[in-house]
């Protein structure tokens, strides 16, 4: 008799034991996997998209960095002012470069969030951009009728951190009006933000390895340059799922347009240097920087005697930094025929 209520106990409840079953191994295999198995993600819960984020942690100078690449989803125009993110209820401000973003327009964020995490460690956290969108839209930007409103944005993000350090840029390549052959480097020199009057053609992120304290940012727009070796680099079509500055667009008779491309990023400066930035350019070619905050001013390394139309030529300067975030955006014209830009900056603190 109990042997039989055995059984039916068995019978009636067996389903429910195998369930039990799986549930326990499944929890006993997501314990035991390592945080590395995760992949980064990140997500937006408002406002800019999150296209991705990196963590990049330095044991022996004792930092950690967050940073994301967004994209500007809405159909106005939105500056940000600056983001917060928050690990384990501990906030860190950061910044954005460009921080004023047209719609379609991408932007690099970078936060220094302290000291440094075991690479694998999964760290979750959260974003915030505080921002201002201008809510009459693009057509009143030049005419200075835009009214700016106040507005927060904010979104999730896990990943485990990276020894290797990767330079995030937002490129954006960007079709100048008609006539317009080559932008004046007045035009830019105090406040360079992508003209208004300029078609926004490609964007997207792009990532520079850095290596021994060397940056190199290079690609070719024609034969002049493209395939030659440039401060170690050979030049290509690079990056060629971004660069539109090698097409039809660029016209060398009537009307006479131009390409114009942007790359910006927010980088994180563990310590006082002294990088020397080297460019050669065939077209135009300029490299601002400024540290991360509000109010603070624009520096242009080369004054601007590079932003003429030539043949290639190679430019060299050194720059005094110290510990902080700095905004830095490398704008290239390409004026017609002649096209190719190479970037190098080297002595970046680890």
């Amino acid at each position: 008799m109990r042997s039989q209520s055995s059984l039916e106990f068995l019978a009636t409840y067996s389903f429910l034991f195998l369930i039990l079953g799986v549930v326990v191994s499944v929890i006993l295999l997501l314990s035991g996997a390592p945080a590395t198995s995760v992949q980064s993600q990140c997500s937006a819960f408002a406002g800019p998209t999150c296209n991705l984020v990196q963590i990049y942690t330095n044991q022996t100078a004792g930092y950690t960095t967050v940073t994301f690449s967004l994209t500007n989803s809405q159909a106005v125009p939105i500056n940000v002012t600056n983001t917060i993110v928050t690990v384990k209820s501990n906030s860190y401000t950061g910044a954005c470069t460009p921080n004023f973003l047209y719609p379609g327009e991408q932007s690099t964020c970078t936060t220094s969030t302290g000291g440094p995490i075991s690479p694998t460690t999964l760290v979750q956290g959260f974003y915030l951009l505080n921002a201002q969108f201008c809510n009459s839209g693009v057509a009143n930007l030049s005419s200075g009728n835009c009214k700016f409103e106040d507005v927060q944005y904010s979104g999730s993000f896990a990943s485990t951190p990276s020894r290797k350090r990767v330079i995030i840029f937002s490129v954006a390549a960007l079709q100048a009006p008609s006539n317009l052959q080559l932008l004046p480097f007045s035009k830019i020199q105090v406040i360079p933000t992508q003209p208004n009057n300029f078609t926004l053609m490609q964007n997207g992120a792009w990532a520079s390895n850095v290596t021994n304290g060397n940056i190199v940012f290079a690609y070719a727009t024609n034969a002049p340059m493209l395939g030659s070796s440039y401060y170690g680099v050979k030049t290509g079509q690079y990056p060629s799922f971004l660069s539109s500055l090698q097409n039809a667009n660029v016209a060398c008779s009537s009307p006479y347009n131009s390409m114009l491309s942007i790359a910006s990023t927010t980088l994180y400066v563990s310590g006082t240097a002294t990088p020397t930035v080297n460019i050669e350019a065939a077209g135009a070619m300029e490299v601002f920087y400024r540290v991360a905050a509000i109010g603070t001013v624009w520096q242009n390394v080369f004054a601007g005697s590079a932003w003429k139309s030539q043949t290639s030529t190679g430019y060299t300067n050194t720059i005094s930094v110290s510990k902080n975030l700095y905004n830095v955006q490398v704008w290239w014209m390409n004026p017609c025929s002649n096209g190719g830009q190479v970037l190098q900056m080297t002595n970046i603190p680890s």
